[in-house]
C-alpha cells in the first residue's frame, strides 16, 4: 500500500488540498479524503448500463468499422479532401500534419484510411449520417462549443473546420503568420456567403464577424502551472535528500488558469461570446517528463491527476449553478482521451485496416496510463453528480484504428479517417437527442451547490 512515508509529499499536498484557496476569481478549492494510489482494476474498463431507448455512448462505440463501398483512392495531394468528405477545411493550421496527405510515398495508405465509415447499433439510427449543416444551425442558435485541451483536442477544432467548410471561417489565417504561437485562441465564425444564413433565427446580439461558433484553447493539464504547483503542495513541501527541487522538468506545455476559461470565457455574453458546451479533455501531457519531479512518477502522477481532476469538476459544477440566473442551458462535457498504439508504422499495422476488438494494451509509453485517467475521470465526474457536467466515453473507436495514426506519431490520430469527425458527430447528437430524453425519462433536476459555498 502506497503510504506517506514512501512519498514525503503527498501528506502535506492532500491536507493543503482541503484548506487551500486558489487566488482564483469566484472559486474554492474543494476538501478530499486523503487521495489513495489504489483503484479498482474494474474501472479500466468501465461498463454502461443498457439504453431504454436513445443511442447511448456506450451503444455508439458497440458499433464496428466496415469498408465503404466504392471507396476513393489518393493519388494526389488534393485527393485528401474529397477520400476524407471534405470540400475543403477552413483551418490550414498544420494541415500536412493533420490531413496526413502531402507525402506521396504513403498516397496508397492515405486512401485506404478513409476508405472505412463507422457503423453504430440500429437503435443509433437516429444519429445523422450528414450532420453538418444541422450542427452550424445549432452552433448559432443554441450556442457554440469551447474546446479546451491539448494537440489532440485542437485536431477536433481542425477537423471541424473541414467538416462544416464552407459554411465557417478559420481565425487567425495559419496562411499568413509564420510564427505561430500555439497559445493563441482558435475560432470558427459562421460564413457570411454560407447558404445557411438566410434559415438561421439569430438570437439577440449576434455578430457574424465575432461571435465564435467553436473556439479551441490550448491547455495541456487544464490549469496552469502555478495551480498545479499550489495544489501538488500548499507552500508546505520541502524536498527529501536527493529529490529534485521543482515539480517541473524541461518538457514544453502550454496552459492557462482554470479561471481565464471556467471563470470568464466560457461563460461571455453575446457578441463575444455565446458557447453552450464546454468540451474538457486531458491526458498525454500527464507524464514523467513534465512532473518530472514527482518522487515516484507513476503512482504519483495518477495521484495528482485525481487530486487536480477532483478541483476541476467541483469548478465546474459550481460554476454552473452560479450562472443559473443568466438563463441560458450550458452543458459541461469531459471525453475520454485518445489511447496510442505502440509500432503503429509497421507495414502490417498501417495497411491492416480496423480492428474486431480493442487490443491489450501493453505498452512502456506514457499512453499506458490512459485507461486509468480515463476511468478516474469518469468517477470523479459520477461522484460529483451534477446533471450538466458528464462524462462522455466513446474512445472505442479509436482504439480500434491502429492503422490510422498520423505519419509523425503514434497518439495522434488522421483528420479525415472518421475517428475525430465521430467525436464531433456523436456530441451533436448527444447534446441535442441524447441528453434531453435521458433527462425526461429520469426526471433529472438541476441541483445546487449547497449555500454555504455561495459568495
Amino acid at each position: 500500500m502506497f503510504t506517506a512515508q514512501q512519498s514525503p509529499f503527498l501528506r502535506p499536498q492532500v491536507l493543503a488540498f482541503a484548506f487551500v484557496s486558489l487566488t482564483l476569481l469566484y472559486f474554492i478549492t474543494p476538501s478530499t479524503t486523503r487521495v489513495s494510489n489504489q483503484w479498482d482494476a474494474s474501472l479500466e474498463e468501465p461498463v454502461a448500463e443498457v439504453p431504454l431507448g436513445k443511442c447511448s455512448p456506450a451503444d455508439w462505440s458497440a458499433g464496428a468499422w466496415r469498408r465503404k463501398e466504392n471507396a476513393m483512392r489518393v493519388t494526389k495531394s488534393e485527393d485528401v479532401y474529397a477520400v476524407s468528405g471534405f470540400s475543403g477545411c477552413a483551418s490550414r493550421h498544420e494541415d500536412g500534419f493533420n490531413l496526413a496527405g502531402d507525402q506521396p510515398d504513403y498516397f496508397a495508405w492515405r486512401g485506404n484510411v478513409s476508405a472505412y465509415e463507422w457503423i453504430p447499433p440500429h437503435n443509433c439510427d437516429d444519429v445523422l449520417d450528414d450532420y453538418r449543416e444541422s450542427l452550424v444551425v445549432d452552433l448559432v442558435e443554441k450556442g457554440g462549443w469551447l474546446l479546451i485541451g491539448d494537440s489532440v483536442t485542437e485536431q477536433q477544432f481542425f477537423s471541424m473546420s473541414c467538416a462544416l467548410y464552407p459554411h465557417v471561417i478559420a481565425t487567425p489565417d495559419a496562411t499568413k503568420i509564420w510564427d505561430w504561437d500555439r497559445a493563441w485562441p482558435e475560432h470558427l465564425l459562421l460564413n457570411p456567403d454560407s447558404p445557411l444564413v438566410s434559415r438561421i433565427k439569430f438570437p439577440n446580439g449576434f455578430n457574424i464577424s465575432q461571435t465564435p461558433l467553436v473556439t479551441f484553447r490550448r491547455n495541456d493539464v487544464l490549469f496552469n502551472l502555478t495551480e498545479i504547483e499550489t495544489m501538488f503542495n500548499g507552500g508546505g513541501w520541502r524536498p527529501g535528500p536527493g529529490e529534485k527541487t521543482n515539480l517541473f522538468g524541461e518538457e514544453a506545455s502550454w496552459t492557462i488558469s482554470v479561471s481565464d476559461y471556467l471563470g470568464d470565457l466560457f461563460f461571455r455574453p453575446l457578441p463575444e461570446g455565446n458557447y453552450h458546451t464546454l468540451v474538457l479533455n486531458t491526458g498525454a501531457h500527464w507524464c514523467f517528463g513534465l512532473f518530472s519531479g514527482l518522487p515516484h512518477p507513476f503512482t504519483d502522477v495518477i495521484e495528482l491527476f485525481r487530486v487536480v481532476m477532483t478541483n476541476l469538476v467541483y469548478q465546474a459544477a459550481r460554476q454552473l449553478d452560479l450562472h443559473q440566473s443568466d438563463g441560458k442551458q450550458r452543458e459541461i462535457v469531459v471525453r475520454d482521451y485518445l489511447v496510442g498504439y505502440d509500432n503503429c508504422h509497421a507495414q502490417e499495422t498501417m495497411f491492416g485496416g480496423p480492428l474486431k476488438e480493442v487490443p491489450d494494451l501493453k505498452s512502456d509509453e506514457f499512453w499506458a496510463r490512459i485507461p486509468i485517467m480515463n476511468a478516474l475521470l469518469k468517477k470523479v465526474v459520477e461522484d460529483r453528480a451534477h446533471p450538466q457536467v458528464n462524462f462522455l466515453g466513446i474512445d472505442r473507436p479509436g482504439r480500434l484504428r491502429p492503422d490510422a495514426h498520423v505519419l509523425g506519431d503514434c497518439l495522434h490520430v488522421t483528420v479525415g479517417a472518421g475517428i475525430v469527425e465521430g467525436w464531433t458527430r456523436y456530441l451533436h447528437y448527444y447534446l441535442g437527442t441524447y441528453l434531453p430524453w435521458h433527462r425526461q425519462e429520469s426526471k433529472s433536476e438541476v441541483r445546487s451547490i449547497p449555500g454555504k459555498f455561495r459568495r
